[in-house]
């Protein structure tokens, strides 16, 4: 609405600068003898035919696509616009003693009368320039419709692309949540004192999903501290058997990123890492942010035989993310071999 209401005033102001200007240049190679009276009339007459289709039949055609009406609507007021515009001419030609038509306008394009037709001259010689400011105006709309079309459409795609990644990051939410209610089950079982712990944790981690994590970008040290948390809260529940390592070197601090993206890739580690295997396991996270570059690699080993498990709703989530917000300037590859997963996002901040 305000997009429409901003093009309609900018077209009125256009049209009364292109009328403004038509009628300076008239007026000032008119001759001195000849009323600026007549040079104002004229000049309005002129642009008649042109602001009927501006501002009343092209914004009919625009909302009803009747192009048969729009045409015979066109040709009648046209037509009744040259009937009064020579009419008027007429009446002119005689209060003013000349018959010049450049001594009334700049546009002193005129055409002549059939033999025995000299009587409706006038009319003859208004035809022409009302034809000419109706089609430069009416080309003047078609350009800056299209240009209106097209910054519709940037819009849509904007607000389309806008709440396909709220959409995602809604998903990410319960997602994380349901891993985190998993833990803290486990520790309630076991009466764990550190049950409170993880509770003032996990509510941290959820204060920055519902509040922090709303813009397009927040700062890194946000997200690594969010991951530090979250390791934290898994820390807690690990056997003794188990090794996480979280090494991080924030070179550039005014590093910005994209919140709760790395999270899911860390997710699955402890889930399909440290959940499915019997053993000894070990979960080594990296990071490294430089000059506008962020490398992020979580590695983790898993039970042989039993699939990594990548390739769930967190990693497609990222998928779908990554090429919304960092299109051409990211890469995601996941390796697997016998014992180890290892992920690793690269992005172009």
């Amino acid at each position: 609405m305000q997009l429409n209401r901003a093009n309609e005033l900018s077209r009125f102001f256009l049209n009364l600068i292109f009328f403004g200007f038509i009628l300076f240049t008239s007026i000032d190679n008119s001759p001195h003898e000849v009323s600026n009276a007549f040079i104002i009339i004229y000049t309005f007459l002129l642009f008649v035919p042109a602001w009927l289709n501006n501002f009343l039949l092209l914004p009919y055609l625009r909302r009803t696509r009747k192009s048969n009406q729009y045409l015979i609507l066109l040709l009648i007021s046209f037509l009744i616009s040259v009937f009064l515009g020579g009419s008027v001419l007429r009446w002119i030609y005689r209060q003013s003693g000349t018959c010049g038509l450049g001594n009334f306008t700049s546009i002193a394009v005129t055409s002549s009368a059939p033999e025995g037709y000299q009587i409706y001259q006038p009319f003859f010689d208004i035809f022409p320039g009302m034809l000419i400011i109706m089609f430069a105006l009416g080309a003047a709309y078609a350009v800056k419709e299209y240009i209106l079309t097209l910054r519709k459409n940037e819009i849509i795609s904007s607000e389309h692309t806008l709440a396909e990644l709220n959409l995602l990051k809604s998903q990410v939410s319960p997602h994380f949540l349901f891993n985190v209610l998993n833990s803290l089950y486990a520790l309630s079982l076991k009466m764990s004192p550190e049950t409170p712990e993880v509770i003032l944790k996990l509510s941290t981690i959820l204060r920055y999903s519902l509040y922090d994590s709303q813009t397009r970008e927040t700062p890194l040290s946000k997200e690594i501290h969010i991951l530090e948390t979250y390791i934290g809260i898994e820390n807690l529940r690990l056997p003794a058997t188990a090794t996480v390592t979280f090494d991080h070197k924030l070179l550039d601090p005014s590093a910005r990123v994209a919140p709760m993206l790395m999270l899911p890739l860390v997710e699955n580690a402890f889930k399909h890492g440290i959940d499915s295997t019997v053993d000894a396991s070990f979960i080594e996270i990296n990071l490294l942010c430089s000059d506008g570059f962020l490398k992020f690699t979580v590695k983790n080993n898993y039970k042989p035989g039993q699939s990594a498990g990548y390739g769930g709703i967190g990693i497609e989530n990222i998928r779908k993310r990554l090429q919304l917000l960092y299109s051409g300037r990211h890469s995601l590859d996941l390796l697997q071999d016998a014992q180890t997963f290892t992920a690793t996002l690269e992005i172009n901040l």
